[in-house]
Protein backbone atom coordinates (compact mmCIF):
# COMPACT_ATOMS: atom_id res chain seq x y z
CA UNK A 1 0.00 0.00 0.00
CA UNK A 2 1.17 3.51 -0.83
CA UNK A 3 -0.46 6.61 0.62
CA UNK A 4 0.41 10.31 0.54
CA UNK A 5 -1.23 13.60 1.45
CA UNK A 6 -0.79 17.37 1.32
CA UNK A 7 -2.77 19.63 3.64
CA UNK A 8 -2.68 23.32 4.53
CA UNK A 9 -1.38 23.84 8.05
CA UNK A 10 -4.68 25.48 9.00
CA UNK A 11 -6.55 22.21 8.44
CA UNK A 12 -4.64 20.43 11.23
CA UNK A 13 -6.44 22.37 13.99
CA UNK A 14 -3.30 23.15 15.95
CA UNK A 15 -4.18 24.36 19.45
CA UNK A 16 -2.24 26.88 21.54
CA UNK A 17 -2.09 24.38 24.42
CA UNK A 18 -0.12 22.01 22.18
CA UNK A 19 2.35 24.80 21.44
CA UNK A 20 2.79 25.53 25.16
CA UNK A 21 3.49 21.85 25.77
CA UNK A 22 6.08 21.72 22.97
CA UNK A 23 7.70 24.81 24.47
CA UNK A 24 8.20 22.91 27.74
CA UNK A 25 5.54 24.51 29.92
CA UNK A 26 4.00 21.16 30.80
CA UNK A 27 1.13 21.78 33.21
CA UNK A 28 2.27 25.36 33.89
CA UNK A 29 0.65 28.42 32.33
CA UNK A 30 2.83 30.76 30.25
CA UNK A 31 2.68 34.45 31.03
CA UNK A 32 0.20 36.64 29.18
CA UNK A 33 2.76 38.04 26.72
CA UNK A 34 3.60 34.51 25.55
CA UNK A 35 -0.08 33.66 25.19
CA UNK A 36 -0.73 36.77 23.10
CA UNK A 37 2.29 36.16 20.85
CA UNK A 38 1.36 32.49 20.41
CA UNK A 39 -2.18 33.41 19.34
CA UNK A 40 -0.84 36.00 16.89
CA UNK A 41 1.62 33.56 15.33
CA UNK A 42 -0.95 30.77 15.04
CA UNK A 43 -3.35 33.16 13.34
CA UNK A 44 -0.59 34.38 11.03
CA UNK A 45 0.62 31.07 9.59
CA UNK A 46 0.93 31.74 5.84
CA UNK A 47 -1.28 29.92 3.35
CA UNK A 48 1.77 28.44 1.62
CA UNK A 49 2.66 26.38 4.73
CA UNK A 50 1.66 22.97 3.41
CA UNK A 51 2.15 19.87 5.56
CA UNK A 52 2.65 16.59 3.72
CA UNK A 53 3.27 12.92 4.36
CA UNK A 54 3.98 9.65 2.57
CA UNK A 55 4.07 6.00 3.56
CA UNK A 56 4.64 2.68 1.86
CA UNK A 57 3.99 -0.74 3.41
CA UNK A 58 6.61 -3.42 2.83
CA UNK A 59 7.19 -7.01 3.91
CA UNK A 60 9.64 -7.27 6.79
CA UNK A 61 11.48 -9.80 8.92
CA UNK A 62 11.92 -8.91 12.59
CA UNK A 63 15.03 -10.17 14.40
CA UNK A 64 16.08 -9.79 18.03
CA UNK A 65 17.64 -6.37 17.57
CA UNK A 66 17.09 -5.51 13.92
CA UNK A 67 14.55 -5.39 11.08
CA UNK A 68 15.19 -6.63 7.53
CA UNK A 69 13.37 -5.04 4.60
CA UNK A 70 14.18 -5.78 0.95
CA UNK A 71 17.47 -7.48 1.94
CA UNK A 72 18.55 -4.45 3.96
CA UNK A 73 19.20 -4.87 7.66
CA UNK A 74 18.21 -1.99 9.95
CA UNK A 75 19.94 -2.05 13.33
CA UNK A 76 17.01 -0.59 15.25
CA UNK A 77 18.15 -2.01 18.59
CA UNK A 78 16.32 -4.38 20.91
CA UNK A 79 13.72 -1.89 22.15
CA UNK A 80 12.18 -1.15 18.75
CA UNK A 81 12.64 -4.69 17.43
CA UNK A 82 10.86 -6.14 20.48
CA UNK A 83 7.90 -3.79 19.97
CA UNK A 84 7.77 -4.79 16.30
CA UNK A 85 8.31 -8.53 16.85
CA UNK A 86 4.81 -9.57 15.80
CA UNK A 87 4.66 -7.22 12.82
CA UNK A 88 3.88 -8.76 9.44
CA UNK A 89 4.65 -5.58 7.49
CA UNK A 90 6.42 -2.28 8.07
CA UNK A 91 5.05 1.08 6.94
CA UNK A 92 8.02 3.23 5.98
CA UNK A 93 6.99 6.86 6.39
CA UNK A 94 8.10 10.47 6.04
CA UNK A 95 6.28 13.69 6.90
CA UNK A 96 7.27 17.34 6.79
CA UNK A 97 6.09 20.85 7.63
CA UNK A 98 7.61 21.76 4.27
CA UNK A 99 9.55 24.60 2.63
CA UNK A 100 6.71 27.03 3.22
CA UNK A 101 7.23 26.68 6.95
CA UNK A 102 10.98 27.18 6.53
CA UNK A 103 10.39 30.42 4.62
CA UNK A 104 8.03 31.66 7.32
CA UNK A 105 10.46 30.73 10.09
CA UNK A 106 13.27 32.54 8.27
CA UNK A 107 11.13 35.68 7.98
CA UNK A 108 10.46 35.54 11.74
CA UNK A 109 14.20 35.15 12.48
CA UNK A 110 14.96 38.33 10.55
CA UNK A 111 12.85 40.33 13.02
CA UNK A 112 15.33 39.57 15.82
CA UNK A 113 12.50 38.54 18.14
CA UNK A 114 13.76 35.45 19.95
CA UNK A 115 10.48 34.76 21.73
CA UNK A 116 8.62 34.76 18.41
CA UNK A 117 11.27 32.53 16.84
CA UNK A 118 11.07 30.04 19.71
CA UNK A 119 7.29 29.87 19.45
CA UNK A 120 7.50 29.51 15.67
CA UNK A 121 9.97 26.64 16.06
CA UNK A 122 7.56 24.96 18.48
CA UNK A 123 4.72 25.43 15.99
CA UNK A 124 6.84 23.65 13.37
CA UNK A 125 7.51 20.74 15.73
CA UNK A 126 3.79 20.43 16.44
CA UNK A 127 2.86 20.62 12.76
CA UNK A 128 5.12 17.76 11.76
CA UNK A 129 3.94 15.64 14.70
CA UNK A 130 0.36 16.34 13.64
CA UNK A 131 1.33 15.17 10.16
CA UNK A 132 2.65 11.93 11.66
CA UNK A 133 -0.58 11.51 13.64
CA UNK A 134 -2.59 12.08 10.46
CA UNK A 135 -0.56 9.39 8.65
CA UNK A 136 -1.27 6.94 11.47
CA UNK A 137 -4.99 7.72 11.34
CA UNK A 138 -5.08 7.13 7.60
CA UNK A 139 -3.09 3.92 8.00
CA UNK A 140 -5.65 2.63 10.50
CA UNK A 141 -8.43 3.26 8.00
CA UNK A 142 -6.66 1.72 5.01
CA UNK A 143 -5.03 -1.46 6.33
CA UNK A 144 -6.94 -4.73 6.12
CA UNK A 145 -9.61 -5.44 8.70
CA UNK A 146 -8.17 -7.22 11.71
CA UNK A 147 -4.73 -5.64 11.40
CA UNK A 148 -3.35 -3.18 13.95
CA UNK A 149 -0.28 -0.97 14.07
CA UNK A 150 2.47 -0.04 16.49
CA UNK A 151 3.65 3.41 17.50
CA UNK A 152 5.89 5.14 14.98
CA UNK A 153 9.64 4.96 15.58
CA UNK A 154 12.33 7.13 13.99
CA UNK A 155 16.11 6.87 13.50
CA UNK A 156 17.87 8.67 16.35
CA UNK A 157 15.51 7.34 19.05
CA UNK A 158 15.44 4.25 21.26
CA UNK A 159 19.01 3.31 20.26
CA UNK A 160 18.40 3.43 16.48
CA UNK A 161 21.32 5.28 14.92
CA UNK A 162 20.34 8.32 12.85
CA UNK A 163 22.82 7.32 10.12
CA UNK A 164 20.42 4.53 9.11
CA UNK A 165 18.20 7.24 7.71
CA UNK A 166 20.18 6.88 4.47
CA UNK A 167 19.01 3.27 4.10
CA UNK A 168 15.46 4.20 5.06
CA UNK A 169 15.30 6.81 2.31
CA UNK A 170 16.53 4.25 -0.22
CA UNK A 171 13.17 2.51 0.28
CA UNK A 172 11.32 5.68 -0.78
CA UNK A 173 11.00 7.54 -4.10
CA UNK A 174 13.83 9.99 -4.84
CA UNK A 175 13.37 13.45 -3.27
CA UNK A 176 10.13 12.35 -1.66
CA UNK A 177 8.13 15.39 -0.43
CA UNK A 178 11.13 17.53 -1.36
CA UNK A 179 13.10 16.20 1.63
CA UNK A 180 16.88 16.04 1.32
CA UNK A 181 19.44 14.34 3.56
CA UNK A 182 22.67 16.01 4.60
CA UNK A 183 25.99 14.15 4.88
CA UNK A 184 25.20 13.68 8.56
CA UNK A 185 21.78 12.22 7.64
CA UNK A 186 19.79 15.16 8.95
CA UNK A 187 16.66 16.07 7.01
CA UNK A 188 15.91 19.32 5.21
CA UNK A 189 13.36 20.83 5.71
CA UNK A 190 14.43 20.43 9.34
CA UNK A 191 10.82 20.05 10.52
CA UNK A 192 10.55 16.57 9.04
CA UNK A 193 10.24 13.08 10.48
CA UNK A 194 10.78 9.58 9.12
CA UNK A 195 10.60 6.06 10.45
CA UNK A 196 8.80 2.74 10.71
CA UNK A 197 5.34 1.68 11.86
CA UNK A 198 4.74 -2.03 12.44
CA UNK A 199 1.56 -3.67 11.09
CA UNK A 200 0.12 -7.00 12.13
CA UNK A 201 -2.72 -8.85 13.82
CA UNK A 202 -0.98 -9.04 17.19
CA UNK A 203 1.01 -5.80 17.42
CA UNK A 204 0.11 -3.06 19.89
CA UNK A 205 -0.04 0.71 19.97
CA UNK A 206 1.26 1.74 23.39
CA UNK A 207 -0.45 4.87 24.66
CA UNK A 208 2.64 6.18 26.41
CA UNK A 209 5.34 5.04 24.01
CA UNK A 210 7.86 7.53 25.46
CA UNK A 211 8.19 5.37 28.56
CA UNK A 212 10.04 2.66 26.65
CA UNK A 213 12.59 5.04 25.12
CA UNK A 214 16.05 5.37 26.73
CA UNK A 215 16.77 8.82 25.25
CA UNK A 216 16.88 11.26 28.18
CA UNK A 217 17.17 14.45 26.10
CA UNK A 218 13.90 13.99 24.16
CA UNK A 219 11.58 16.99 24.59
CA UNK A 220 8.51 14.72 24.61
CA UNK A 221 9.84 12.66 27.52
CA UNK A 222 11.00 15.69 29.50
CA UNK A 223 7.77 17.65 29.07
CA UNK A 224 5.82 14.77 30.68
CA UNK A 225 7.86 15.35 33.86
CA UNK A 226 6.69 18.96 34.23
Amino acid sequence: MIYSFELPASSLSLRKEEIYEAMGYGTHEPDESVKILTRELLAGIPEDVIVSGYLSTLAAEIQQDSISIQKMNFQTGKTIASLMKRAEQIAVFVATAGRGFERWSKSISQKDDWAALFITDSIGSCLVEKAGDYLETQLEQKIEKGLKHTNRFSPGYCGWNVTEQRKLFSLLPDSILGIQLSDSCMMSPIKSISGFIGIGKEVQTKRYGCQICELQTCFRKNKRKN
